[in-house]
């Protein structure tokens, strides 16, 4: 049995066009992974470990997330005024009569 010349070669390249199209969704897909802190589509708690011991004179923002299928608990963000970012324990006293303060604003 003899092969025909070029008919093996042709079987094995992939096409151009998927060449192409593989080259321009692969920066896209790079994108989509690259920021861990989207949080907007992730279905899981981003606040794997809390703390309570923070002052709140050393917080400059706060971000309530509540619980959902994402997440079963709420959560607590706190961004600090050197810019770090940390869960607070939202069942701590304290963070508890600031978010209480902060829903009736």
């Amino acid at each position: 049995m003899r092969l025909i010349a070029g008919t093996r070669a042709s079987r094995c390249r992939p096409s151009p066009s998927l060449l192409l199209l593989g080259l321009l969704l692969l920066p896209a897909l790079a994108l989509a992974q690259d920021d861990p802190e989207a949080g907007a589509g992730d279905l899981h708690c981003l606040c794997v470990k809390t703390t309570s011991g923070v002052h709140p004179k050393h917080i400059s923002s706060l971000e309530v997330i509540g619980a959902g299928l994402h997440c079963p608990s709420p959560q607590l963000i706190a961004t600090l005024k050197k810019g770090r970012k940390i869960c607070l324990d939202p069942q701590a006293p304290l963070y508890k009569r600031i978010i209480k303060k902060l829903l009736k604003t």
